[in-house]
C-alpha cells in the first residue's frame, strides 16, 4: 500500500490515520470498521437530507470515516489539489483516469443532474454511479460513499439495485470499462438486469454489509502524478475531448 500523498507514510502510516497503520489487512479492517458503525448514522442522514448536493456527500463521508481519518469529509482538491490520482500508472494504456481534482464538485454535480430524470436514470443507473466513481472526490473511502448515495438517490427514483446477486470481479470490471469509456453502456449493461422496484432502507444496512470489493477502486493499484507533468495535463486533455465527442443529456 504505497499510495503516500501526504509524504509521511513512514511516521504517520496510512493517510495519517487515527491509529497510525501500515499494514494493508490492518488499514482495511480497522476502516471498514468504523463504516460499519457509522453506515447506519450515513443512511439516516441522507434519508433526511433534500435535495442531495455536493455539500450531503462530503457529508456522508465525514460520517463514515471520521473515526479513522481526520481528514474525512474533505475532497481531494481540499487535501491535495497539485495530484492527479490513477488506478495504474498513467503511462499504462489500460490506466484508470480519475477526475482532475479541480472538477470534483462539477462531476459530482453532474452525477446529480443526471440521476434528477428518474426515468432515465432506471434505464441507465451506470451513468449515475460511472460519474460519481470518476470524481473520485476522496483519497480513501469513495467505493462505499458513492454507494451510499447512489443507493439513495436510486430509492427517491423508485427503484434499487440487487446488489447481492452482483459479482464482485464482474462489476469492478464494469466500472473500469466505464471510466475508460464513459457513457458507452459498460456499466448499464451490467447492472440492468439486477435493477429491481424499491427496496425498503430498513434493509440497506445488512445488504451493504455483504457487498464485496467496495474499495476495489481505493486500494489497488492507485498512483498519483504532479498535475504540472506536461504527460498528466495531456491525459486530461485527451479525456476531455473524448467526453465532448458524446456529452450525455440529464434531459
Amino acid at each position: 500500500m504505497s499510495f503516500d500523498p501526504f509524504g509521511d507514510f513512514d511516521t504517520a502510516g496510512y493517510l495519517q490515520n487515527a491509529l497510525q497503520l501500515k499494514d494493508p489487512m490492518e488499514v482495511k479492517e480497522s476502516e471498514h470498521l468504523s463504516f460499519e458503525l457509522s453506515v447506519e448514522d450515513a443512511l439516516g442522514y441522507l434519508a433526511k437530507k433534500k435535495p442531495i448536493d455536493y455539500k450531503s456527500v462530503l457529508k456522508v463521508h465525514e460520517i463514515l470515516f471520521s473515526d479513522f481519518y481526520h481528514w474525512a469529509g474533505k475532497d481531494r482538491n481540499d487535501l491535495v489539489p497539485h495530484l492527479a490520482v490513477f488506478k495504474g500508472s498513467h503511462d499504462d494504456p489500460w490506466h484508470t483516469v480519475f477526475e482532475h481534482p479541480g472538477s470534483i464538485k462539477r462531476s459530482i454535480d453532474y452525477a446529480l443532474e443526471l440521476a434528477s430524470n428518474k426515468k432515465r436514470f432506471r434505464e441507465r443507473p451506470g451513468d449515475v454511479m460511472g460519474q460519481l466513481a470518476f470524481a473520485h472526490p476522496f483519497l480513501d473511502g469513495n467505493g462505499r460513499t458513492i454507494l451510499l448515495v447512489f443507493m439513495e438517490l436510486c430509492y427517491r427514483s423508485k427503484f434499487a439495485i440487487e446488489w447481492s446477486k452482483t459479482n464482485k470481479d464482474d462489476y469492478l470490471r464494469a466500472l473500469s470499462e466505464e471510466l475508460r469509456a464513459p457513457f458507452k453502456g459498460h456499466l448499464n449493461n451490467y447492472l440492468k438486469p439486477f435493477v429491481v422496484d424499491i427496496a425498503h432502507r430498513d434493509e440497506w444496512p445488512g445488504m451493504i454489509g455483504g457487498i464485496k470489493g467496495l474499495d476495489g477502486l481505493d486500494k489497488e493499484g492507485i498512483t498519483y502524478e504532479n498535475l504540472d507533468d506536461p504527460e498528466v495535463q495531456q491525459i486530461y486533455k485527451t479525456y476531455r475531448a473524448q467526453l465532448i465527442d458524446t456529452p450525455p443529456s440529464a434531459k
